[in-house]
């Protein structure tokens, strides 16, 4: 872990961290309001779609990959964000957060061939390990978006949570609070100058097994480490494919032909698995 923070934007990049900043407060004020998101950011992204005039397909299914954490791609002018389910909810929350950003540079025509060619996130990228700018500035928008400054600065004083004081339990609270995995959390500390580059890198090189220990003893964050792999959700298909049969708007073969789609599709997802 102990690279991740020279590797962010914050460290190589500090005026374009500001810039993207002051994006994800804007877009918090703009889709949000002034609550913690947690698991709304899939309504954020979908309002934000909304608003945009973009068509928007969330997909949400279990890839046996813990690798994979989510992609988005665009076919015949509608976006479809494809989130892997079998992640811990924390790491669903941050990829969706992650992929809105590159949603964004589409929708404004910023950087519209990433989404084009196909965004994936994956551990390594999550990480900031070799990755392209944008996917740099993705991650710095995600823990942004979803850790803000004046939040976070309003918990950790009713938490009595102080600098260098900081333990791994008190990360851990505060994983709780915003639902995030260990890594964000503590690039964010860093980034609103809660703790030193020492203490950054002293919180990043604590071994994962040593985490999930203390999240299994404290209680703390554990319903964010769990993963939603029993939720299988293809967007607005099935709705699309009931809508179309109690209004007989599809002949019997049609409407056989598109359960039989469906099924094949929750066949390749299997193969894939």
């Amino acid at each position: 872990m102990g690279n991740v923070f020279e590797e962010s934007l914050f460290s190589k990049q500090p005026k374009q961290f500001e810039k993207i900043d002051s994006l994800a407060k804007a877009f918090a004020a703009n889709y949000c309001g002034s609550s913690i998101i947690r698991d709304s950011i899939f309504g954020m992204v979908s309002n934000y779609a909304r608003k945009r005039e973009l068509s928007l397909e969330i997909l949400r299914y279990p890839f046996k990959d813990d690798e994979l954490w989510a992609f988005t791609f665009v076919k015949k002018d509608t976006l479809f964000l494809c989130v892997n389910s079998e992640l811990a909810i924390c790491k669903q929350i941050f990829a969706v957060a992650h992929e809105l950003y590159h949603i964004h540079c589409y929708a404004e025509d910023i950087g519209p061939d990433t989404i084009a060619c196909g965004s994936l996130l994956d551990s390594k990228t999550v990480d900031d390990l070799d990755v392209s700018k944008e996917d740099l500035e993705a991650n710095a928008f995600a823990g942004l978006l979803l850790m803000p400054d004046n939040m976070l600065d309003e918990q950790l004083k009713l938490y009595g949570i102080v600098g260098e004081k900081i333990s791994v339990d008190d990360v851990l609270t505060l994983m709780d609070l915003f639902a995030l995995p260990y890594k964000a959390v503590v690039l964010r500390l860093a980034e609103n100058h809660n703790i030193t580059p020492a203490k950054t890198k002293e919180l990043l090189m604590v071994d994962a097994a040593f985490v999930s220990e203390r999240i299994m003893l404290t209680g703390k964050a554990l319903g964010w480490q769990q993963d939603s792999r029993e939720l299988s959700f293809f967007g607005s298909l099935l709705d699309n494919m009931e809508h179309n049969s109690e209004n007989d708007l599809l002949t019997d073969s049609r409407e056989e032909s598109d359960k039989q789609y469906l099924e094949r599709i929750r066949k390749d997802f299997r193969k894939e698995s």
